[in-house]
């Protein structure tokens, strides 16, 4: 069922069993969504992670842990102690009697994209302050600056292929190129691959040459990044062996009270709603808008947390009550200011007015073609 050419009146109520209309859950950070005003849908599912509750990523030598203590993770930094038989940059967990790899290191590194929930107050090395955040590792590369001299032109067909320096014999694959600053972007194949001055360096199967200029090493990556949760969030944690593999966990306050619990609803994030603020034109792509028609102020105790909305497709007209009715005239182009209708600025428009009664106030509304 489409809404084109539909005309929904929020004065007089609303259609009944329309496929249009849907039910969401509120942003619990927003205190009311009430009817006529425009919301966008916001998923709040975050791609998931390997462990619940890293701690440390500077450690040679494996902690000394108890069953109290199950279920902390680790980055091996040195293989002293119970880590005698691992390798640097495995991920691992304490299960309470021994350590299981959780993700194994690639070349001596955490593989790159590998995801952590940082859920204690005690965490330390890369995850030091971060505590409650999910962390996003990116491996290590090496950018290479050459001299414009016995350069050749990388093309596109060289990225992924061998790179292979004459002098210092390190290799690596190439990432990216820049033929205007001959500046090139390797991944090594071992942490001891840096590049060195002067080495020639050849694409296996490929067609750039370069070489090193001085001082023209310099390591990129290999970090961790931030990604900082908001009210609502859940993750699933995936890694194969953890003792929370399968199980989804909410982001629901700040540390230390229980940031990370447990879901009770084991399964994906449900779709939250917000106040839509229309997005710059630049932006793409823009967020649908809907139309609020019950809001969360009008249920019963048992209904609070549910608002119901209208999507408002192209050629779907929608009239509403509008404070600034008098000056919202036919022909005006509207957009979403933290879920209320004004003039259209420099942003993507929800509608255009096609009738205003001109009035100020409580009396006054608007009837918009939606976009």
């Amino acid at each position: 069922m489409s809404n084109l050419n539909s005309i929904f009146d929020t004065l007089r109520g609303w259609p009944n069993g329309s496929a249009l209309e849907k039910s969401f859950v509120p942003d619990p950070n927003v205190v009311a969504l009430v009817e006529g005003m425009v919301v966008k849908t916001e998923g709040r599912q975050l791609d998931a992670a390997s462990v619940l509750k890293i701690v440390d990523s500077s450690l040679t030598t494996a902690p000394t842990l108890t069953l109290a203590d199950a279920g902390k993770a680790y980055v091996v930094a040195g293989v002293g102690g119970d880590w005698s038989a691992l390798t640097v940059g495995d991920v691992v967990e304490w299960d309470g009697t021994a350590w299981v790899v959780i993700v194994a290191s690639v070349e001596a590194e955490v593989p790159t994209g590998t995801r952590v929930v940082v859920a204690a107050a005690s965490a330390a090395g890369a995850f030091a302050g971060a505590e409650e955040k999910v962390m996003v590792y990116t491996d290590k590369t090496v950018q290479l600056v050459c001299t414009a001299g016995g350069y050749t032109n990388c093309v596109v067909g060289d990225i992924g292929k061998p790179v292979v320096a004459t002098g210092s014999g390190d290799t690596g694959t190439l990432v990216s190129y820049d033929n205007v600053a001959y500046t090139w972007v390797v991944n090594p194949d071992t942490p001891a691959d840096v590049f060195a001055d002067a080495d020639a360096l050849a694409i296996t199967g490929g067609t750039g040459v370069g070489i090193v200029d001085t001082g023209g090493v310099t390591p990129l990556g290999g970090a961790w990044a931030a990604v900082t949760p908001v009210n609502g969030n859940r993750i699933l944690i995936n890694g194969v062996g953890s003792l929370y593999v399968g199980k989804y966990y909410d982001y629901v306050g700040t540390h230390p009270a229980g940031a990370w619990s447990l879901s009770p609803q084991q399964r994906t994030a449900s779709v939250l709603v917000s106040k839509m603020s229309s997005a710059l034109l630049a932006s793409a792509p823009k967020d649908d808008a809907w139309l609020v028609i019950q809001g969360n102020d009008q249920w019963d105790a048992q209904m609070a947390g549910v608002v119901t909305c209208l999507k408002l497709n192209s050629g779907c007209a929608f009239k509403l009550q509008h404070d600034s009715a008098d000056s919202l005239v036919a022909g005006t182009l509207v957009e979403a200011a933290a879920g209320v209708l004004q003039a259209r600025t420099d942003k993507w428009p929800v509608g255009l007015v096609i009738y205003s009664n001109g009035t100020a106030g409580s009396e006054g509304y608007i009837v918009v073609a939606s976009f």
